[in-house]
C-alpha cells in the first residue's frame, strides 16, 4: 500500500503551484502525507524488530532528518493510542527536535557557509540543551521485560490520520505569505516565525538565499526565530495531544530546548 502511495499516486499529482500566493502544491502536500504515513510505518517495523519503546525512539531520531514537526504530531497522538510506549515516543520527539538543529546547520553550510557561522551563537545553546535532555531522559528509560510487546497496530500506515494532518498543514501554509504581502520586507522575521511553524526546510532555504547587504544577519535571525516558533508549536502539540506520561517527558525536554533557543536569540542579538 505504501508503494502504491509513493510510486503510483505521487507521480500523477500536479506539482503546482495553485491558489493564493501559489501556496497550494498537490505533489508536495502528498509528500507530506507520505512522511506521516512513513513515520507511522517505520515505527511499526522498528517496534517489531527491536522492541516497542526503543523502536519509537530510533524512529523519532531518524524522522528528525525529515520532519521533526511530523514526528512530534504523530508521536503525541500515538502516545494516547499506545500509552505503554510513551517513554520511547517522548524520547523520539526530543531526539527529532535535536536532530533538526543539526540538519539546519548542515543545509546552511551547503547553501551559504556564512549563514552557518552567523547561526552558531543562536543555535548552539538549543543543540546542547537538546542533547542533554535526551541523555537524561534516556537514562530514565524503564526496562522492557522479556517478551514484552504492545498491542498490534490495526493500521500501520495511519493513512487517514496522515491526510488530515497534511490538510491542516496546508491551511497554515495559505496564511504564511500574508505578513509579507501586508507589510513588505520588514515582516521577514514575522514570516520566518510563521513558516517555521510548518516547514523548517522551506524556511532554511528561503533565509539562506536572501539578498541584500544585511542578508546573512537577517537570514540567521529568521532561521533562529523560526526554530523557536517550531519548538513552541511542538511543545503545544505534546501538551494538548499527548498522554500524561508522554507529556511529562516530551514537554519538559521541549520546554528546555525552547528556553535555550530564546537564550541563543538573546546571545546572537547582543554579539
Amino acid at each position: 500500500q505504501f508503494a502504491v502511495l509513493a510510486l503510483v499516486i505521487l507521480p500523477l499529482l500536479p506539482a503546482g503551484p495553485y491558489g493564493p500566493f501559489g501556496s497550494i502544491r498537490p505533489r508536495s502536500l502528498w509528500v507530506l502525507v507520505l512522511i506521516f504515513s512513513g513515520l507511522n510505518f517505520a515505527g511499526y517495523l522498528a517496534g517489531r524488530a527491536i522492541g516497542p519503546r526503543r523502536g519509537y525512539n530510533l524512529t523519532g531520531v531518524i524522522g528528525g532528518l525529515v520532519s521533526s514537526t511530523a514526528v512530534a504530531l504523530r508521536f503525541s497522538i500515538k502516545s494516547r493510542e499506545e500509552p505503554a510506549a510513551s517513554h520511547g515516543l517522548a524520547l523520539g520527539v526530543i531526539g527529532a527536535c535535536t536532530v533538526v538543529i543539526v540538519r539546519v546547520l548542515a543545509v546552511t553550510t551547503i547553501l551559504r557557509p556564512t549563514v552557518t557561522l552567523a547561526l552558531l551563537p543562536y543555535l548552539v545553546p538549543a543543540l546542547v540543551m537538546g542533547a542533554v535532555a535526551y541523555g537524561i531522559a534516556s537514562r530514565q528509560r524503564p526496562r522492557e521485560k522479556e517478551g514484552e510487546s504492545l498491542p498490534p497496530s490495526k493500521n500501520p500506515l495511519g493513512l487517514w490520520a496522515a491526510i488530515k494532518m497534511a490538510v491542516a498543514f496546508q491551511l497554515v501554509l495559505l496564511l504564511v505569505p500574508l505578513p509579507k504581502e501586508l507589510w513588505g520586507s520588514s515582516a521577514v522575521v514575522v514570516t520566518a516565525a510563521l513558516l517555521g511553524l510548518t516547514d523548517m526546510d522551506a524556511l532554511t532555504l528561503s533565509m539562506a538565499r536572501l539578498d541584500g547587504p544585511d542578508a546573512v544577519a537577517l537570514g540567521a535571525v529568521g532561521i533562529a526565530v523560526g526554530l523557536l516558533a517550531n519548538t513552541i508549536l511542538k511543545l503545544g502539540l505534546s501538551l494538548v495531544l499527548g498522554a500524561v506520561p508522554f507529556r511529562r517527558i516530551a514537554a519538559t525536554g521541549l520546554a528546555l530546548i525552547a528556553v535555550a533557543s530564546a537564550f541563543g536569540l538573546w546571545i546572537g542579538r547582543t554579539l
